[in-house]
């Protein structure tokens, strides 16, 4: 049953809830970790982020700024015990790795983390009420277990890839087939998906070098009280009910997180800080210049690295594809060439950003009409959030899980073909996964589709009234509210129901009966979307307050496609994308 009031005592009714907020230290974990505590912070929580010393100076602008309007938030720093690791190079942030050899000991330094996020736990007053913790650190389920502080799982996916990898790790259908690329089905599903062994996490396959850290993940679910996903109702409904359902857990689906994120610095410096600002003003002075739903974004995160022949590939699709593009090389890719000369013949039609790109500002610009991706999830809900078709390329992970439900079941996405990935930090050996024709050719399609466009608009005003009052994501912190730690410390109960997601009766209507098949690299299904077209609200309740909303940006307004110079940020800019038209 679901708390009562009578049931949260004086002092939690006095006092905000006091959670600590700790992710994997790499910008793909850190940013959506980062939004999510000023989301909970905007709701009346009092919000502490524990980071290593690199990523607080990177996500430290927003979050300051959240404090300044009042928002009850801070970080808290943590300097990573590298020397005890045997981690040289003061590399405190995964994507600062030069190389997959130092990711054994920068593993090691991270678990080291765990007496010092212990102590925290046991040193600050008031005391912690709840911890949120990535899934990758399983250490934090069980930090200062004598404290009986309920834990809760953020995941770095959606329940969709969640359900997907718990199916292969019970029943191993992968384990039947002959080759790399005999397609199987993977049972258990709310639909029929059907994977390769080419396509597979790889703590997956049998003898990885990852499974034990798998284990490690799956044995820390049992101290968990359940789950809180960047994900929404209309995007995977019925797996955020399949995995509540499977683990026996509650699972809250409070995002898209991105959403927090208003249209002024805290978007323009995301990532960065000044670094990603600077770069900000770059790109989006030149998508300024070219017209609606004429650029393809290109980024594959900050952890793939392309071989050189796969990058000289890209880039040449990317000429020939004659659309305007803007690519995101990234500063660690030293297989990217430093001069291409397919690149320089594009010259007006491509931008080649070799440092931090302010993603969602561009995905939000309304200039950008397709994005290619790795199919990482903060990148998937972000592309959501904005209404941008993708055209999806996964490298690694769960991301061909996810290129599974964009492609397959949410239908805002075009498969690039690739049929394999690359082991993470191996990349440089793997060769051409897709060639320059198929690059251009999709690349194409991806802005010519006005089936794909549609869709992806609906789910972005999908994605933005369930952040609304009365929406799906809004409505799943109501149960989370009743969940704090009593007076005497004791565990609250794990199996606390659910906010009733579905009661509005305004979801997405998946096809019945889908058949997710992503052999052939041309399948897309293009079934319709259900739901009501019910008006909007007033903008998202995760809206920062309006005395932080009226501040105006220190970056110049500028124009898009002949509109007037836009307004300082507010909510309602935030409910419509800052730059995109609401309409697809």
């Amino acid at each position: 049953m679901r708390p009562s009031a009578s049931s949260v005592s004086s002092r939690d009714r006095a006092t905000p809830p006091r959670i600590y907020f700790i992710p994997f230290p790499t910008p793909g974990h850190a940013l959506p970790m980062s939004d999510l505590a000023r989301l909970f912070a905007s709701r009346g929580a009092d919000a502490t982020l524990v980071l290593t010393r690199a990523n607080a100076a990177r996500l430290g602008g927003p979050v300051a700024r959240a404090a300044a309007a009042g928002l009850r938030i801070r970080i808290h720093a943590l300097t990573l015990p590298a020397e005890a690791a045997g981690l040289t190079g003061g590399h405190e942030s995964a994507d600062d790795l030069p190389n997959r050899e130092l990711a054994g000991p920068f593993a090691v330094a991270v678990d080291l983390l765990a007496p010092l996020f212990a102590d925290l736990l046991r040193t600050q007053r008031p005391a912690a009420d709840a911890v949120v913790f990535d899934g990758v650190l399983p250490w934090a389920a069980t930090a200062a277990p004598e404290l009986a502080i309920p834990r809760y799982a953020f995941t770095g996916t959606g329940c969709f890839a969640l359900s997907v990898q718990r199916a292969l790790l019970l029943h191993s259908p992968q384990n039947g087939v002959a080759s790399e690329t005999e397609p199987f089905l993977v049972p258990g599903l709310p639909d029929a998906v059907r994977l390769t062994k080419s396509r597979l996490a790889e703590a997956t396959l049998p003898g990885a070098d990852s499974r034990e850290f798998l284990n490690r993940m799956i044995d820390a679910e049992s101290a968990t009280a359940g789950w809180v996903v960047n994900s929404f109702a209309d995007l995977e409904q019925r797996y955020i009910e399949h995995y509540e359902k499977a683990t026996g857990k509650p699972v809250f689906a409070v995002g898209p997180v991105c959403l927090v994120n208003g249209d002024g610095d805290d978007t323009m410096e995301r990532g960065r800080g000044e670094e990603a600002a600077a770069e900000a003003v770059r790109v989006l002075e030149w998508l300024d210049t070219k017209p609606a739903r004429s650029v393809v974004y290109v980024c594959f995160g900050s952890l793939t690295r392309f071989p050189s022949e796969q990058v000289a590939e890209l880039g040449m699709g990317l000429a020939d594809s004659g659309a305007n593009f803007v690519w995101v090389v990234g500063d660690k890719n030293i297989n990217a060439p430093p001069q291409m000369p397919e690149i320089d013949d594009a010259a007006g039609r491509g931008l080649v950003v070799r440092g931090w790109a302010p993603q969602v500002a561009v995905l939000r610009h309304e200039a950008v009409g397709a994005f290619v991706t790795h199919c990482g999830w903060g990148a998937v809900t972000e592309a959501a959030a904005a209404g941008v078709p993708v055209v999806t390329w996964p490298v690694f992970a769960e991301q061909f899980y996810n290129e599974a439900l964009v492609v397959g079941i949410a239908g805002v996405g075009v498969t690039m073909g690739a049929e394999r990935g690359y082991v993470w930090g191996g990349e440089a050996t793997g060769g051409v996964v897709v060639g320059r024709e198929v690059v251009a050719e999709r690349v194409r399609s991806a802005l010519a589709d006005e089936v794909l466009r549609r869709r992806a608009g609906e789910i972005r005003e999908r994605a933005r009234r369930a952040v609304e009052a009365g929406g799906s994501s809004y409505e799943a912190f109501a149960p989370l509210r009743g969940r704090q730690r009593s007076p005497a410390h004791s565990p609250v109960d794990p199996r606390l129901s659910l906010t009733e997601h579905w009661a509005s009766g305004r979801g997405m209507s998946p096809v019945n009966g889908l058949d997710v098949y992503l052999v052939s690299d041309r399948r897309r299904v293009l079934g319709g979307m259900g739901g009501s077209s019910a008006a909007p609200g007033k903008g998202p309740a995760m809206c920062p307050p309006q005395q932080a909303a009226s501040k105006v940006a220190t970056h110049p307004p500028r124009r898009s496609g002949g509109r007037e110079a836009l307004t300082p940020p507010s909510c309602e800019h935030l409910r419509h994308g800052r730059m995109r038209s609401k309409q697809p």
